[in-house]
């Protein structure tokens, strides 16, 4: 709980609102605005204020007793203790603020709890592990909201609604500006064929889908998890924009979906059946289809994140002749030592030692050839350890003779993030002819 004054006093920073908090006037006023509230400071970092108006009222009337900021990478989901509004006393009103740095772009919803979703009484009831502890996120975070306050397209991810937030000195994200302010058509269905895959070898199906920005022969860029990068996300629209303005090379794009978690961590995991059956039998489907329209395939890119970022160099270097250009973003490279991202407390007993049997460890020990590779590789600076994994396995690769270009974005585990990236991404390894 906090005073109105607080909230006031908060307020005069920004020098716009001067009506009673939680008054109808006080919310057109805040309506008004692009929320969150956004004020650049002279060391590097922003203020962002939050609101989120209770559309149930005030503490007497409403069921919430308590709203979670969940801010990618920045609020910890890792904690019984996460970070929440404060209720303004007597009103509808919910409010936070976070002082973050000025180049970040990251997504962030608010989660409403009850009283019998609060941490501490879920803790109590249970016995308080980090077992317990993810149960309880799991089940809470199905509550999460986007900021209806937020004029930016809400984004869509595996844990349901958000918004995204981009602070002043991020940087400019090519293709996606335009479409974020709807200046780029969405894809009609026509422009996208289906494949469907039906696998002997990994004994299950799928519809993939296959996009063309080319007329003729070109590169097929392969996207991991490609039921994300669909038509709805924007990704074809702004490759599509980008082609156009002669930034990216024209190309084929096989979207390929995960079946389910359980099938993608399994298939992503460093699994050579699922590359090979990819090559066996699913690009002979592909290459069916691009001959139907007098094209074929003149080289091969593959595009993954997380998991798929993991898996994408595993083709690389597991199949030089198909795959030699590799985007890589927040690859989970902390593979196959599961238990160093399951426990916080693993990274500070082995230290910054190459994973046993990880990819980096293989490529240090020359079990496996990176000559060959052109990689482009991003971290966020919020994924913490998956920094350390990333910056480890790109001195493997660099020492090697890989030829590989990396960077630390401020971001995190986030498609918001990862969204720029790929477009860089393709634009580094595939540039227009001019």
């Amino acid at each position: 709980m906090t005073k109105c004054l607080d909230l006031s006093l908060l307020l005069k920073c920004f020098g716009e609102f001067h009506c009673q908090i939680g008054s109808l006037a006080w919310w057109e006023s805040i309506g008004a605005c692009n929320m969150p509230l956004i004020k650049t400071q002279s060391d590097g970092e922003s203020l962002v204020v939050f609101v989120w108006q209770d559309p149930q009222g005030n503490e007497k009337t409403s069921s919430t007793v308590s709203v979670v900021l969940a801010v990618n990478s920045l609020t910890d989901h890792h904690s019984w203790e996460p970070v929440c509004l404060n209720r303004v006393v007597g009103t509808d009103v919910w409010f936070g603020q976070l002082t973050v740095n000025s180049k970040w772009r990251g997504s962030y919803s608010f989660i409403p709890l009850p009283a019998n979703q609060l941490p501490e009484f879920v803790k109590k009831q249970g016995d308080g592990t980090r077992e317990a502890q993810r149960a309880w996120w799991i089940e809470v975070v199905e509550n999460q909201i986007p900021d209806i306050l937020n004029q930016s397209p809400t984004l869509i991810s595996g844990w349901g609604e958000s918004s995204a937030l981009h602070l002043p000195h991020a940087p400019e994200e090519e293709g996606w500006k335009e479409w974020d302010q709807g200046a780029l058509p969405l894809l009609s269905v026509d422009q996208i064929q289906s494949i469907h895959w039906h696998s002997l070898i990994l004994n299950n199906q799928r519809d993939c889908q296959l996009f063309s920005t080319a007329k003729g022969d070109a590169p097929l860029v392969i996207l991991l998890d490609g039921q994300k990068w669909g038509a709805a996300s924007g990704t074809l629209s702004v490759l599509q924009d980008l082609t156009t303005k002669k930034q990216i090379a024209p190309a084929h794009y096989l979207l390929i979906p995960c079946v389910d978690g359980q099938t993608r961590w399994k298939e992503l995991s460093c699994h050579l059946p699922f590359w090979q059956a990819l090559i066996d039998e699913l690009f002979p489907q592909v290459i069916q289809k691009l001959s139907d329209s007098n094209s074929d395939v003149t080289d091969y890119l593959v595009a993954g994140q997380s998991l798929g970022g993991l898996s994408a160099l595993f083709a690389g270097v597991s199949f030089p002749e198909y795959f030699s250009k590799v985007i890589s973003l927040s690859g989970s490279f902390w593979w196959p030592a599961v238990e160093r991202m399951q426990s916080p407390k693993k990274i500070e007993l082995v230290g910054a030692t190459l994973v046993p049997n990880s990819l980096a460890e293989q490529i240090q020990n020359g079990l496996i050839d990176v000559q060959h590779l052109r990689v482009f590789m991003t971290v966020g600076t919020g994924e913490k350890d998956m920094c350390l994994y990333n910056d480890m396995t790109y001195q493997a690769i660099k020492e090697k003779g890989g030829n590989v270009y990396y960077e630390t974005v401020f971001g995190g585990h986030d498609w918001l993030s990862w969204r720029s990236s790929l477009t860089n991404g393709l634009m580094h390894l595939l540039p227009a002819q001019h």
